[in-house]
């Protein structure tokens, strides 16, 4: 007796949502033949997890290993879309479509899949079947927290400057400082922009300095739910390389760092899983010295800056707010027609500027992700559970998914400003 599942969302192949729009799509079960159950329920879930272990040593040098872990729901909805009055009900053979929709809560953070944690969301299909395990079949799908750099506040498009400065070997032979300034343009950014970092390096000392490193860093920190344990990630999202400057010199280089596919910034929406972004600028100088480092935060978001919008804020079809949520258990409903499901509320956040194109989504190829430990709050009873993707159909305890994000396709900083250049062109002056 064989029963498959096809979980489809209306108008959305992908599966990327915002915060506050509502997801419709269809339920369709085919059965071979008629089949006992005692209950089918289709279940929309949102959760962040932490797990993650650690070595310690006791007073008696005994080495243990400690688990911490961490556990937050946004989304816990469930219909039931068949349901025993008695016993156990049947299941006629043939197909069976059943159409859902459900508010996604505005205050959700973004999609994320890291080495200790995850924000994931997944449309569930369970069939609770009698003296058999529980058949579970499950679709993750993508939910991007509303970033919009213009909403969030006019210091993200004001110029950043920073700068730091390092002596080597100790008095009588102290050397004269390698100062290091750092600059930007602005603040804020976008997946598919080029930052132009802007680097000035002073080399008064008698160290040569071999190479000028930049890159975008994007830091991850996970917290433990019942202690004050935290873990840190750090991951390189794009890096580019300069040539040395010998001493007694001085040099500006131009690097365009650009952001790829990456969730954005987030301090506020998770309380175990915080993601922010920093420039960093390295000059590594010759023999056992220690490297000179400066570097700036920097906030990515979806929805780029605008000179419209830094004058002139607009409003946003989502109006996101940092309040504490409830969960709404019978968010999730069945309509008559999909179609009827999705009102005009789900325009996406870019829309209200004609001048934004649509975006195209891509993975993070930067991040690394790694098999989470569920928590107990989050371990379902003993299933069979299958995951659903358009092409496959597998069975595994732990499905695999890797979020999509929003990669805009607009000009670049350095482009409108210094023209078109080719990546292999030195933009480096020597004064």
């Amino acid at each position: 007796m064989v029963v498959s599942c096809e979980i489809d969302f209306k108008d959305n192949p992908f599966g990327v949502y915002y915060a506050g729009q509502v997801i419709s799509g269809s339920v369709v079960l085919n059965a071979d033949k008629e089949k006992l159950v005692k209950a089918i329920i289709l279940k929309i879930r949102g959760f962040a997890c932490t797990c993650w272990s650690e070595d310690e040593t006791d007073l008696d040098n005994k080495t243990t290993e400690e688990t911490y872990s961490g556990h937050e729901d946004y989304i816990r909805s469930k219909v039931e879309l068949l349901a025993a009055e008695g016993k156990n009900v049947a299941l006629e053979p043939g197909s069976h479509v059943y159409n859902f929709a459900c508010q996604i809560p505005a205050v959700c953070p973004s999609s994320f899949e890291g080495t200790h944690g995850r924000v994931r969301y997944m449309v569930n299909v369970k069939l609770i079947r009698p003296w058999k395990f529980d058949q579970t079949f499950s679709r993750p799908f993508t939910v991007l927290k509303v970033m919009d750099l213009n909403r969030e506040g006019l210091f993200l498009s004001t110029p950043a400057h920073s700068e730091d400065q390092k002596t080597y070997n100790c008095w009588p032979c102290r050397s004269e400082p390698i100062r290091l300034q750092l600059s930007l343009p602005q603040r804020g950014f976008v997946p598919g922009q080029k930052i132009p970092v802007g680097v000035l390096v002073t080399n008064d000392s008698h160290i040569r300095v071999e190479e000028i490193e930049a890159s975008l860093v994007m830091m991850v920190l996970y917290y433990s739910q019942h202690s004050v344990k935290t873990i840190s990630e750090r991951f390189v999202v794009s890096k580019q390389q300069g040539e040395g400057v010998t001493r007694n010199c001085k040099k500006q280089f131009t690097f365009d760092l650009l952001v790829p596919a990456t969730p954005p910034t987030c301090f506020d929406l998770c309380r175990i899983i915080q993601i922010a972004y920093q420039v960093a600028v390295e000059t590594k100088v010759k023999g056992w010295h220690i490297n000179e480092r400066v570097h700036m935060p920097v906030t990515i978001g979806n929805v780029p800056l605008t000179r419209q919008l830094t004058q002139q804020p607009r409003p946003i079809p989502v109006e996101v707010e940092v309040v504490a949520q409830q969960l709404d258990e019978k968010a999730l409903v069945l309509v008559d027609d999909v179609s009827a499901a999705a009102p005009a509320a789900t325009v996406n956040p870019w829309a209200a500027d004609a001048t934004i194109a649509p975006p195209s989504y891509a993975e993070a190829l930067h991040i690394r992700e790694g098999p989470i430990k569920p928590s107990k709050s989050a371990t379902p009873r003993k299933s069979k559970h299958t995951e659903f993707s358009p092409s496959t159909t597998q069975t595994k305890e732990n499905c695999a998914f890797t979020p999509l994000y929003a990669v805009f396709h607009i000009n670049n900083l350095a482009e409108t400003t210094q023209g078109d250049r080719a990546e292999d062109i030195d933009r480096s002056t020597w004064f």
